[in-house]
Formats: structure tokens, C-alpha cells, sequence
């Protein structure tokens, strides 16, 4: 077990981080479809109300249950000054301009790193009532049953999904498009949604060129303890790297190869 933690702490962890994500979901959810206003953030990202009031839900669980824990979200930030053993990492909303659009596939993260590893994670769609968490030697699942990666072992009888060529620097667009045309088939889904695909062995391989580590802390998690593979970009089991790849493992030289 991961760093003195036991299982019956992860799973601790992971039924409070659980509840979180669910209730922050679905305060999210109240305003899908609903032409909630979008602010434009300093970024020029966009955010909504459904944003900032899911984390807030998230943040209040997370702090009454562990009250000396430091809590990192997209929306609040935290305090860089502040050290303590178990950092949470809080994404409200994966996917926000797909929620503005009304586009079912967003999603609420929650995840636990512990003296720098990610042990546990929690990946919640509220649209679709589905939810795939992990712990560190715990496996992972997704509505109670086990999760696991794809065996295919080549992207020319596999699936390949990205995040949108837009966002993806000019650098690996080439190099991406290149990758697409070997593989035999490829969807764009992006954000979370996409690595999900990746831990339920539905796709062999996600490709994201620009994360946060909110955005694939829980996914890394949830992707390993499914028989997967999570890295960077450069081949590093980092969140943050500011990119990430996630697979099946068998394809991941492949990718990585393609896009370096």
C-alpha cells in the first residue's frame, strides 16, 4: 500500500470524495441547458455560476471531512504557502464550454495526491448518472464494476479520441493529424469524457495537449488502476506536465512516438 496508507483509508478517502463529486455534480446540473450566463476569466476561458457554486459544494464536504487537507480547484485556486500531506484537486466542471453548448459530456473530478502521488480519484458525469473512481491498489470502477482497459494492441485496429484541434499546439497538430490517418477510427470527444472511454476500454488512447492538473489528476488514478497507462507528452507519469496521454499501455509508445 502507497506511502503507510491503508486501504481502509483510501476508501474513506474515496466515499467522501464520492459524495463530493455527486453533490457538486449535481448543483452543476441544475443549470445545464438552462442559458446560464458565461463570464470570460483572466485566461479568457470561460466560467459559469455552475462552475463556481459546484466547487464551493465540493470545497465545503471536502473541508468538514478533512479539515487540515489543502484544497486546489480551477476556480478558487489555493494557497501555493500552504504545506500539508494531502492535497485535493477539485475540477467543478470538466468541460465547461461544452456544458454552455449543452453538450452532455462534462464531467466533475475530484482526486487526492499524497506526498506528491495521486492515490485516489473520482470522475463524475451528472448528465448521465455514471461515476468511475479508484484508489491506489484498489482497482478501478465505474458504478460499482470493475473497470479495465482495452487489449487491442495497435491503433491500426484501435481508437484514437484527442481534445479539439483548436486548443492543440501548431507543434503536434501535424504530427496528430499524421497519427489519426494510421489508426482505425478517432473522435474528438475531449476533456475527461474522452480518458473514461480510455479506463472502460472503449478507445485504446486519449491525447490532451493542454491540462492543468486538476483536469487529469483523477483521471491518472483511474486510468492506471484500470490496466492503463498515464503520462506527459515526453513519456513522464507527471500531472504536471502540462499535457498528458492516457491508454491502454499497449498503444502508448506508439502515440508517444508519433507526436514527440
Amino acid at each position: 500500500m502507497t506511502k503507510n496508507l491503508t486501504p481502509s483509508q483510501l476508501k474513506h478517502f474515496l466515499s467522501v470524495a464520492r459524495d463530493a463529486a455527486q453533490k457538486g455534480g449535481q448543483r452543476a446540473l441544475k443549470y445545464f441547458r438552462k442559458n446560464v450566463a458565461v463570464i470570460k476569466k483572466v485566461d479568457r476561458s470561460p466560467v459559469t455560476r455552475a462552475d463556481r457554486e459546484a466547487e464551493k459544494v465540493i470545497r465545503g464536504i471536502l473541508h468538514k471531512a478533512f479539515p487540515t487537507h489543502q484544497l486546489c480547484g480551477e476556480e478558487f485556486g489555493w494557497d501555493k504557502n500552504l504545506k500539508a500531506d494531502f492535497k485535493w484537486w477539485i475540477d467543478p466542471v470538466d468541460g465547461t464550454r461544452q456544458f454552455i453548448r449543452g453538450i452532455p459530456f462534462w464531467g466533475t473530478l475530484i482526486a487526492l495526491e499524497h506526498r506528491g502521488e495521486v492515490v485516489a480519484g473520482v470522475i463524475h458525469h451528472a448528465t448521465m448518472g455514471y461515476t468511475l473512481w479508484a484508489g491506489k491498489g484498489l482497482g478501478c470502477y465505474a458504478n460499482g464494476k470493475r473497470a479495465h482497459v482495452s487489449k487491442i494492441p495497435n491503433l491500426k485496429g484501435g481508437t484514437l479520441t484527442y481534445g479539439g484541434l483548436r486548443l492543440t499546439p501548431p507543434s503536434y497538430r501535424k504530427r496528430l493529424t499524421d497519427l489519426i490517418a494510421t489508426c482505425y477510427d478517432d473522435r474528438g470527444f475531449g476533456d475527461c469524457f474522452g480518458h473514461v472511454l480510455v479506463a472502460t476500454g472503449q478507445v485504446e488512447a486519449m491525447l490532451d495537449p493542454v491540462v492543468k492538473p486538476y483536469d487529469v489528476a483523477a483521471i491518472k488514478i483511474c486510468v492506471e488502476e484500470a490496466g492503463g497507462r498515464f503520462t506527459d507528452l515526453k513519456g513522464k507519469p507527471t500531472i504536471y506536465g502540462g499535457h498528458a496521454l492516457s491508454s491502454n499501455g499497449l498503444v502508448h509508445s506508439q502515440v508517444l512516438k508519433a507526436v514527440k
